[in-house]
């Protein structure tokens, strides 16, 4: 049994190349210091800070740190949202920058140094923060807190030899991904509007800006409004990939002629061929999937200053 006021603090022992594990008792130090009551839990396979952060809730726990990357923290997500007896906003859930992406962590301004996050967390400003939902055909369904993609995107996720390259893993699987990705017909429907056919590169439903290890794909993503920002790049041979590359990563994606970006609250999409569907770096499913908005459906712990437009500052999770 969990106190209210004691941290579960999960640790992801791949994440950032072992570094959660090896250095889990400096953590425990940086808590300490703060006075921070916690027990560590450590995942042991794919998926399993689901039913540790699950079960940990069910039995009292209300405060959730995530020593671990974007996967970890989907992870943890994930566990909240899946168990029913404790609604979702009751449970805090901060992050320790560990992975070797941290784009929901890049988005708010929570610091990748180790002492600082975790006084971050300790301090406790929250802010409610809305949560996408993939939904598939087969009746499974994934949250997500930053962002989902399909197309180049997933494929590039499926790539074993994208792992373990720290900030350039992503870069590196796309330049390697991109001799055997081919663009395929899909056919997109936003907020149950007619839909419409294309052959895209990748799709985005974005409630975060950065993605894929520092990419600004949605830079006017607010993480508190109830929408999605999709942005939907469209065919694009090698070369033109290529030459944008850089776009990815500046800001402008949005402005090139072969990207259209919407705001939406429901985003359905079918293909033509299987597409992998990822959400916050992980594989989680296959076209056909509709993505949607739960508003304001968790706590999150960020920087007051950079807090969305919902925040709460120093209001702690019961």
């Amino acid at each position: 049994m969990m106190q209210p006021n004691e941290w579960l603090v999960v640790v992801n022992p791949v994440s950032g190349r072992g570094q959660a594990l090896r250095r889990q008792p400096e953590i425990g130090r940086l808590l300490d210091a703060q006075g921070m009551r916690h027990r560590f839990a450590v995942s042991l396979f794919h998926e399993h800070a689901i039913d540790l952060v699950a079960d940990a809730v069910r039995t009292g726990c209300r405060r959730v740190l995530v020593a671990g990357g974007d996967g970890s923290l989907n992870e943890a997500l994930n566990g909240i949202l899946r168990q029913q007896e404790v609604p979702a906003d009751q449970v805090l859930l901060a992050t320790l920058p560990v992975g070797t992406g941290n784009d929901w962590a890049r988005s708010h301004g929570v610091p990748r140094d180790w002492p600082a996050a975790v006084a971050l967390a300790a301090r406790g400003n929250s802010a409610l923060h809305d949560v996408g939902v993939a939904d598939f055909d087969d009746g499974t369904s994934r949250w997500f807190l930053n962002v989902a993609g399909l197309g180049f995107d997933a494929a590039v996720v499926e790539r074993k030899m994208a792992r373990g390259f720290g900030p350039l893993a992503y870069v590196l699987g796309l330049l390697g991904a991109l001799w055997s990705y081919r663009p395929v017909p899909v056919r997109i429907s936003h907020d149950g509007a007619a839909p419409r056919d294309a052959r895209i590169l990748v799709l985005f439903a974005a409630l975060g800006r950065h993605c894929g290890g520092g990419m600004l794909i949605a830079p006017q993503a607010v993480a508190d409004d109830g929408n999605f920002d999709s942005v939907l790049v469209h065919a694009m041979s090698r070369l033109e990939v290529l030459v944008n590359l850089r776009k990815l990563f500046d800001g402008t994606l949005p402005e090139h002629p072969k990207v259209d970006t919407a705001p939406c609250v429901t985003l359905r999409i079918e293909a033509s061929a299987m597409l992998g569907v990822e959400a916050d770096g992980e594989l989680v499913g296959h076209t056909p999937v509709t993505f949607r908005v739960v508003p304001r459906a968790v706590r999150v712990v960020i920087p007051a200053p950079s807090a969305p437009s919902g925040a709460e500052p120093d209001a702690p999770a019961a």
